[in-house]
């Protein structure tokens, strides 16, 4: 991700994460200014991160550290596309020897890609800080 993708991507973000789980955005109550902050602070300093574009339309995003996907969403009008299997396949290129992630219980679309892609479940639990909901990590073997 270059610095002047942050603003796209991070509206990429947001609004994958309002159609997915409208109630926990809604109790986060976070701030575009809060996204931002984080992206800066947290997102980009923490992991890579890579960008699927058409042009200069960003649909989606993959922030990967260490064989752990920490964030994958794509634009909600890109999604069903072949965008977020393209950054799958991004991520199993740069960790061919397994990768991980957490998603929502409830969000059970992405269960619905993960499980597509090879992913098994492997601990329910509950998601840390404010959040607080529950959740599953999934992980793939190498490829």
């Amino acid at each position: 991700m270059r610095s002047d993708e942050v603003e796209p991507v991070v509206s990429v973000w947001r609004r994958s994460r309002d159609a997915v789980q409208p109630w926990l955005e809604a109790r986060m109550s976070y701030t575009r200014d809060d996204d931002l902050g984080f992206f800066r602070s947290v997102l980009m300093r923490e992991n890579d991160v890579w960008v699927a574009a058409a042009g200069d339309t960003v649909l989606g995003l993959l922030a990967l550290r260490d064989g752990f996907i920490a964030y994958l969403y794509v634009d909600p009008s890109a999604q069903g596309k072949g965008v977020g299997s393209a950054l799958l396949a991004h991520a199993g290129a740069l960790s061919p020897g397994a990768l991980a992630l957490y998603t929502h219980q409830e969000n059970h679309r992405a269960r619905r890609f993960y499980e597509r892609h090879g992913f098994r479940p492997v601990a329910f639990g509950v998601s840390p800080g404010a959040e607080c909901e529950p959740d599953v990590r999934y992980e793939r073997g190498a490829e």
